[in-house]
């Protein structure tokens, strides 16, 4: 049995056509988190133009929830990056127009102390806030909250407390990514920060 489909970096225009045409015939009912990685932590673009409408068609609509950051919520939406809450809660609002069912912008990019995540659904909306730390050692922090999401989502919480759960967990990898020294430039998180 599958609880729940997490959806990374889809690169082509077929690929994210095969990926949504496959999902709307078998995964009907299971909870199913995309993640829009469209530009690397460095700032290079990773989906070809032409795929960037692909998702939008086949992707979007199929989606439980969606967790772009304020870069792919531009790129989605043709438009600048916000640059504060308002304009946060405005783009989240046109992300639901395109066909979403439920959308997590990610706000960890704002240049303010704490990193607030905006969960908006047609009907209600959250801040989900968490004090910033001071670290380069962030590399691969969208792609672990939606997969920690898409693993609470699984086990049954509802997304609220499924996005609150998964927020402290990655909150907690960043705090301890500085006792990892492994590569230059943007290290990555401590996942297992719990265990070690």
């Amino acid at each position: 049995t599958v609880g729940a489909v997490k959806i990374g970096m889809i690169a082509t225009a077929d690929i994210a056509t095969a990926v949504g045409e496959t999902l709307r015939s078998v995964a009907k009912g299971t909870p199913i988190v995309l993640d829009p990685v469209m530009v690397a932590k460095g700032g290079s673009p990773l989906l070809a133009p032409d795929a960037v409408s692909a998702l939008t068609k086949h992707l979007l609509p199929i989606a439980t929830i969606i967790t772009p950051n304020l870069e792919e919520a531009a790129a989605l939406l043709g438009t600048s990056v916000a640059q504060n809450r308002d304009e946060m809660m405005a783009q989240a609002k046109q992300l639901l127009n395109l066909g979403v069912r439920q959308v997590l912008l990610k706000g960890g990019h704002l240049s303010a102390s704490e990193s607030p995540d905006l969960w908006i659904s047609s009907t209600q909306s959250q801040w989900f806030e968490s004090e910033r730390i001071d670290t380069k050692n962030t590399h691969g922090t969208g792609c672990t909250l939606s997969s920690a999401i898409a693993a609470h989502l699984s086990r049954g919480f509802e997304m609220q407390e499924a996005i609150a759960l998964s927020k402290d967990y990655v909150h907690q990898a960043i705090a301890h990514a500085d006792s990892l020294n492994i590569g230059h430039g943007h290290g990555p998180t401590h996942h297992f920060h719990s265990i070690w």
